[in-house]
């Protein structure tokens, strides 16, 4: 196991794994509060930002990409978008199940409401 993380490339192997790590426990814990949506937004702005000047300066991305052990900017695009597709799947997940929750609730509102009319017919 830790021989995967030899070499140049022990960083970004290691922020790689920890970042899904991450994601996976987005997944499972529960959201208790509205700051969540916050933090969301923050980090989808801060994206925004980093895409930007990456943009404008593109050899930043190599010159990260190198520091992290990584041959190419490309590279790092392709890790970094990877990291985002999970990250979005993982949103859309936690987003569907609170749906699916809201709606059995509903549902279920429902069908007490016409037996309770129903009985007093």
């Amino acid at each position: 196991m830790f021989l995967l993380f030899t070499g140049s490339q022990w960083l970004i192997k290691t922020l790689l794994v920890l970042s899904l790590a991450l994601l996976a426990y987005g997944i499972i814990r529960p959201v208790k509060s509205a700051s969540h949506l916050a933090i969301r937004r923050l980090g989808m702005l801060f994206f925004i930002g980093v895409a930007a000047v990456t943009a404008v300066f593109p050899q930043i991305v190599t010159y990260v990409a190198q520091y992290l052990g990584i041959g190419r900017g490309a590279d790092l695009l392709l890790y970094g978008l990877t990291i985002a597709f999970f990250s979005s799947l993982a949103t859309a997940y936690r987003k569907d199940s609170a749906t699916e929750r809201k709606l059995t609730k509903l549902a279920r509102t429902i069908a007490l409401s016409d037996v309770q009319h129903k009985t007093e017919d």
